[in-house]
């Protein structure tokens, strides 16, 4: 159901789009709303989350009318209060975007809106509505904090209330809460911190004294709030804090051990020097803590996740300092591995998953913290980690290995092959060596990469070859499912295995995946095959046994483009294509063209828009084979946008021919004239999505063009100062801006902003002040290159186009026409004024007048830089 609702919003967006609008007269929006309408008044979580995913696609339109932002807020205002902390939550990440929005019907309800989260927060009769406020205040400080400011004595008072709850679900929301607001709490001033902080200090003392599992677990949880966003109040305790934390360690109650261990490498990170001093009385806290922590790490299977990740976390904070707990961790981290491949069942407990994720991330904690001092401790862990099989987990901590110790990239990348090969073929990898080849099967043998299995009790004292061997019969024993196919084929996408042959496994074994049932599989083989070409300069060459697989290659993905029923595999297959020139070689050949030509019919615009793409650069490689068809393509995308009936479809057609342009580049210079002459009619009058479709068309030609653009200049520069004044629309603008700079740069366009173009320079030195500060250097670079002023014609000048400015700033229209029509022809000067007096010349008609045509052209210096175009 939600992603019904996600398509009929989406539906919604493009029906507005093809109708010019989005009244409350489209009728998608009247089906939009009575859809939403009907789910609102249901009682099922899902049609309330359809509700959620309409509402976020709707907020993101920037032109619904004040009737439609009213309705939204009203239905986003329902969806807040329903009994679902998953639509609470989804709600409170819309009701954030609206207040970023700025929506009128939004600012003037704000503070009754936060009048309404503050109520929620205290109700302690739902819990629902108060976790759905505690999801509501973190959104607001990351988004828009400076309404939180006025209210954060009662957001935090309320939420003191809520960590002395008996629920441990709504202590630990209300602590995350907690974290946010301190960060808005510190930007304050001393005297200001310490008012608003004293409810929470008092509720950390309370709930010491009361001894209650929710009041030590409120204690521990403000403490470390506190700690972790470098309270200055707990620098002065830090003491105190860590005699709580190894006072409660050992309580019987799970929950509060658990954040007594937790609250010790935030100790750690908070003040590493205090930390690790040595005590007047006694060892340093590093030795009390890591000495706790390693044994029960060895000893207590309940709580050994939580102390190997205190143990790589105080690592990372103290560096140099757990050098004497390396190798008791090590040995605790060792001896519990082993424990688990010698175990009889193999499917592992909730409880020991956790354990090994801890092991993985402690692994790469430590590797981040102690850099190659972990490279002797390695050798007994590392084959012992391939025991667990693959994961997410043991492939992120296998690259931070091989990026911290370098040392073990090889056995790394030769037991990861191994692995992997068994999940795919079952069979250990077999490095390609041809002489060997051909021998074995002249004798009709095959070696294996390793050799016999060992004795898994005898897992202690073990050669190398018998343990990769153990990890081979691991990694049988685990069933293939199209989740561990994909890890396995991720795998092959993301570590570089450039040091050996891969060329028969992929020509071989990996391709055949291409047409697995499964669509994640068919994906993930996309990716792989293509990382794989790419990370190898063998496969760069166009002749040898690497052209042949990456030939191979291309075939696979090809067809996949083109037969695969599912359009997202498709579509992974023909970007690959688009975006990688290494197979243009071979997409080049004659067969592979014509079946890439069948895709420019494809019903999915996306799909024609890449292979258009991959067409366009094919086209500098064989011109023969692609140059026909992507002339009717150019005369049949104009006849399409000439007769099309929406925006969206000559959105479509424009897309396009961009494309085309921006990749087959000088070919498409015969239809520069061609192109120009339809579009140029629309830019006017045309919506601004449209309109700034057509200026950066606009801006490709004239990279492409050249001088053929110098006819269109005048209608062009109307269109361009219409749009710069256009306050309606920003992307408008900023297209209309690229539009102008590209054809001052590449078609010669020469202006004299001042006598023929007034409106012009008054719109673009308006902009420099009313734009953002990330577009005011572009608009200062396209000023720069219209050329310098001349003050005098200037002043003579001002007093013939008075009131041009004036209608630029009303936005559009006629009366910026009209001023453009009317505006003065200031004749040119003659050589010898220009020569021996009068007032200095503009720069960009010195250039364009003074110097030979054969030298000068468009401004640009021909025996210095090269003919910058040719007219034809």
């Amino acid at each position: 159901m939600w992603l019904f609702g996600q398509a009929l919003a989406l539906s919604f967006i493009v029906d507005a789009a093809a109708t010019g609008g989005y009244g409350l007269r489209n009728p998608a929006f009247a089906e939009i709303n009575s859809r939403l309408v009907e789910n609102l008044a249901s009682n099922n979580v899902q049609d309330w989350l359809e509700c959620t995913a309409i509402l976020s696609a709707l907020v993101d339109i920037d032109m619904l009318d004040d009737t439609q932002q009213t309705r939204i807020a009203s239905q986003l205002r329902t969806l807040l209060g329903r009994p679902s902390l998953v639509v609470g939550g989804e709600a409170a990440k819309i009701f954030v975007r609206l207040v970023g929005k700025k929506w009128p019907v939004v600012v003037t309800s704000m503070e009754t809106n936060i009048n309404l989260s503050l109520e929620w927060l205290g109700n302690q009769d739902s819990k629902v509505r108060r976790m759905t406020a505690m999801l509501i205040v973190e959104e607001l400080q990351k988004s828009a904090p400076a309404l939180l400011y006025s209210h954060l004595p009662s957001v935090i008072s309320l939420l003191c209330m809520s960590l002395m709850d008996p629920e441990i679900e709504v202590r630990l929301a209300a602590a995350s809460a907690l974290g946010h607001c301190l960060l808005l709490v510190y930007e304050q001033d001393q005297p200001t911190q310490e008012q608003t902080l004293g409810p929470l200090l008092e509720t950390q003392q309370q709930g010491y004294r009361t001894a209650s599992i929710e009041g030590l677990h409120a204690t521990l949880l403000i403490s470390h709030s506190m700690i972790k966003h470098r309270c200055a109040y707990m620098q002065e305790r830090f003491s105190q804090t860590c005699e709580l934390a190894l006072g409660l360690k050992d309580h019987h109650d799970p929950v509060i051990r658990e954040a007594a261990i937790s609250l010790l490498p935030e100790l750690a990170f908070c003040n590493p020097q205090a930390f690790c001093q040595p005590a007047h009385d006694g060892e340093a806290m590093i030795a009390r803590s890591c000495n706790f922590l390693i044994r029960l790490a060895a000893t207590d299977e309940r709580d050994r996740a939580a102390a190997l990740l205190a143990l790589g976390a105080i690592a990372l904070a103290c560096h140099v300092s757990f050098i004497p707990f390396l190798e008791p961790t090590t040995r605790a981290i060792r001896d519990v591995l082993v424990q688990r491949a010698l175990a009889s069942n193999p499917v592992a407990s909730p409880v020991e998953d956790k354990t090994v994720f801890a092991i993985l991330q402690t692994i790469a904690w430590l590797a981040v913290a102690m850099g190659p001092a972990l490279a002797p401790y390695m050798s007994s862990i590392l084959d012992l980690m391939f025991t667990m099989g693959l994961s997410d987990t043991l492939c992120q901590s296998l690259k931070v290995l091989q990026n911290e110790i370098g040392e073990l990239l090889p056995a790394i990348r030769g037991r990861l092959l191994d692995m992997v090969s068994v999940i795919l073929l079952d069979t250990p990898f077999r490095p390609t060596h041809p002489s060997l080849d051909r021998l074995e099967q002249s004798m009709g043998t095959v070696s294996l990469h390793h050799g016999a299995l060992p004795d898994k009790h005898n897992l202690g004292n073990r050669p190398a070859e018998a343990t990769v061997s153990y990890i081979v019969a691991s990694a049988r024993h685990s069933p293939v499912t199209p989740e561990v196919l994909v890890l396995a084929l991720n795998t092959l996408s993301t570590f570089d295995f450039s040091q050996e042959n891969l060329s028969e496994f992929v020509r071989l074994n990996v391709l055949q995946y291409l047409v697995h049932a499964d669509v994640a599989v068919r994906k993930q083989t996309i990716h792989a095959v293509s990382h794989i070409m790419l990370s190898d300069p063998i496969y760069a060459t166009p002749i040898g046994a690497g052209a042949e697989v990456v030939s191979q290659v291309v075939q696979g993905l090809v067809a996949a483009s083109i037969a695969d029923r599912d359009i997202d595999v498709r579509l992974t297959a023909i970007t690959v294509l688009n975006c990688n020139s290494l197979f243009d070689f071979q997409m080049g050949k004659s067969q592979n063209i014509q079946k890439l030509l069948l895709l420019l019919n494809d019903e999915v615009f996306d799909m024609r828009l890449n292979a258009l793409a991959v067409a366009g650069r094919l086209a500098k490689k064989n011109p023969a084979y692609l140059l026909p068809t992507l002339r009717r393509m150019v005369t049949q995308l104009l006849t399409e946008f000439d007769l099309a009936h929406g925006s969206s479809e000559r959105e479509e057609c424009i897309q396009l021919l961009i494309t085309l342009a921006q990749t087959a580049e000088y070919w498409v210079r015969p239809f520069v004239d061609n192109i120009l002459d339809i579009i140029t009619p629309y830019i006017a009058d045309s919506p601004p999505q449209l309109a700034s479709k057509l200026f950066d068309i606009v801006a490709a030609l004239a990279r492409v063009g050249g001088g053929c653009m110098a006819p269109y200049h005048d209608k062009l520069l109307t269109s361009i100062t219409l749009a710069l004044g256009d306050q309606a629309s920003a992307p408008k603008r900023m297209s209309a801006l690229q539009a102008l700079q590209d054809c001052i740069a590449y078609s010669g366009m020469s202006i004299d902003p001042q006598t023929k173009y007034q409106p012009l320079f008054m719109a673009l030195t308006r902009m420099v002040k009313s734009e953002p500060e990330d577009k005011r250097a572009d608009i200062t670079r396209v000023i720069g290159s219209i050329g310098a002023v001349d003050r005098r014609r200037y002043k003579l000048t001002m007093t013939n186009i008075a009131g041009a400015g004036a209608a630029i700033a009303v936005g559009t229209g006629d009366d910026a026409a009209k001023a453009l029509e009317g505006r003065k022809k200031d004749g040119r000067r003659s050589k010898k004024s220009r020569r021996y007096g009068g007032p200095a010349p503009n720069v960009m008609t010195v250039f364009n007048g003074d110097k030979p045509q054969d030298y000068m052209i468009g401004g640009v210096p021909v025996k210095k830089y090269g003919q910058p175009f040719i007219d034809g």
